[in-house]
């Protein structure tokens, strides 16, 4: 499966004045933790940190440099600033490919067009999927196709190919609903009142 590299540097400083200098010099300080190993401080260029978060977000898997080694982590956590919503740190959890690993990857729909009308609309219930696999089965995503429910028959996470997946254990109940189609409210028209009307009803 093919996986994003994200650089990265380590970085020696963990003080609120050393990680200000790091934002300005256009980096975003971060953590590498792993099982049964020491916690990294590093850093990523920004632009190409936000690059790779407008594709991906908490959960994706990544190939992550540090200096001249690559190794395979997944987003566990992005802290944005709470107004202007850039990135001020992101955590990262390194894999082992001998231990499984939990983590929720993103659900998306796709093909909710060919299933929604004026009378019909798809309602997601479900946007991320808890698993648990070995790293070298991870799925960046799961995709659903809309196009596949039908009225009066919810989609249910037993319905999914991923639960069918004999090396992926999906942590749900299996009868919990992802997506059904349900009926399209109908707008509200409200009819306007003129002064006139408005004076008669008043007297």
């Amino acid at each position: 499966m093919s996986r994003p590299l994200l650089r990265s540097e380590v970085r020696a400083g963990t003080g609120k004045s050393h990680l200000k200098v790091i934002r300005s010099e256009g980096y975003v300080p971060g953590t590498v933790y792993g099982h049964n190993k020491e916690s990294k401080n590093v850093c990523f260029p920004r632009k190409e940190l936000e690059h790779l978060l407008g594709k991906y977000g908490v959960g994706a898997s990544v190939e992550l440099l540090i200096g001249d080694e690559v190794r395979h982590a997944i987003i566990k956590d992005i802290h944005r600033h709470i107004i202007k919503q850039n990135v001020l740190h992101i955590d990262l959890q390194e894999l082992d490919a001998s231990e499984k690993v939990k983590v929720k990857i993103p659900l998306h729909l796709t093909n909710k067009a060919a299933v929604e009308s004026s009378v019909s609309v798809v309602q997601h219930q479900i946007t991320e999927l808890e698993i648990q696999t070995y790293p070298k089965h991870l799925p960046q995503m799961i995709e659903v196709d809309a196009s596949s429910i039908k009225f009066g028959e919810p989609m249910r996470i037993k319905d999914l190919a991923v639960y069918a997946d004999v090396n992926i254990e999906v942590l749900h109940d299996p009868e919990e609903i992802v997506a059904l189609i349900a009926s399209a409210s109908k707008d509200v028209v409200v009819e306007e009142v003129s002064e006139e009307e408005k004076l008669r009803k008043l007297y």
